[in-house]
């Protein structure tokens, strides 16, 4: 059994996979990741594991484990922690960044590059030579233009700017406001700087579905969003030479992708199906089983 475990800020994946690529058990965790400076952050990333292997219908046989934002320093850390809990020696352990296991997911090195669209947003290439092309992913204090965050902070300030001026509340309003359970900015700003990022996150998909209601503002966004995703998309694409996209990530609801597609109308570049990206944890594991050195 191999069990792969994507890490996010949004929220947590596992799944736990036989040797033929079957997907036996699966879950959700709370939003985890690699910025694991803080002892507090340790213990919560150490008590998430112990829930998800009491949660194992079986023991694996090696984990991968995606992890956004991993901090270098303390990959040692993860790793003996998951030696630990899982009982298994470093040799069947790898402990990796999520763009990599989503990588995994949908291509061989060199194959092509991804457009990963979670809570932010990057262009992703992995070459044969295990050397990574990238574009974005700066995160959100710098750029992650397209991403649920970016998404969900445009949103917000476009409706709280409509409600200053005195405009009559829109779909967006609505759908942003439901989303966050109130209209006080008080409690707005309470919510929105204690909880951080994952909080203006939450708020991409109450934007979606204005957009669904064709609510003006909110199609702006998505569409806004596929361009910059499909901008990121290009500067990859112009320094790799290979003409093969895949997009994965919550960010990319149906009026996202359609947009991004539309950039591509040409036909110049593939794009093939997306699959879950926590999936590459069983093609990153079978060398694990097979003996072979971890490669982070």
């Amino acid at each position: 059994m191999i069990l792969s475990i994507d890490m996010g800020a949004s929220g947590t994946k596992w799944a736990l996979y036989d040797r033929g690529g079957t997907a036996v058990a699966d879950g959700r965790l709370r939003p985890l990741s690699g910025h694991l400076s803080a002892p507090k952050v340790r213990r919560e990333m150490t008590a998430a594991l112990a829930e998800l292997r009491a949660a194992l219908p079986t023991p694996p046989s090696a984990v991968v484990a995606g992890v956004t934002g991993l901090q270098t320093e303390y990959r040692p850390w993860l790793q003996r922690e998951l030696g630990r809990l899982f009982s298994l020696p470093a040799g069947r352990l790898l402990v990796t960044d999520d763009l990599h296991l989503a990588y995994a997911a949908h291509f061989a090195p060199g194959a092509g590059t991804l457009v990963y669209a979670g809570t932010g947003a990057v262009a992703y290439h992995r070459t044969e030579r295990e050397e990574v092309v990238r574009a974005g992913g700066y995160g959100y204090l710098i750029d992650d233009l397209g991403g649920a965050f970016w998404q969900g902070q445009v949103g917000l300030r476009r409706v709280l700017r409509q409600r200053e001026a005195g405009q009559h509340e829109t779909l967006l309003a609505r759908h942003v406001f439901g989303a966050l359970g109130t209209r006080e900015w008080g409690d707005i700003r309470s919510l929105i700087y204690g909880e951080g990022r994952a909080a203006v996150a939450r708020l991409a998909p109450a934007v979606y579905e204005a957009a669904r209601q064709d609510d003006p503002d909110a199609l702006a966004i998505q569409r806004r969003a596929g361009q910059e995703l499909a901008r990121l998309a290009g500067v990859v694409l112009g320094r790799t030479g290979r003409p093969t996209l895949a997009t994965a990530g919550g960010a990319f609801n149906p009026l996202v992708r359609e947009a991004f597609h539309a950039e591509w109308a040409a036909g110049t570049v593939t794009v093939v199906p997306s699959v879950p990206p926590v999936s590459g944890g069983f093609t990153l594991g079978l060398p694990l089983l097979a003996g072979e050195e971890p490669r982070p």
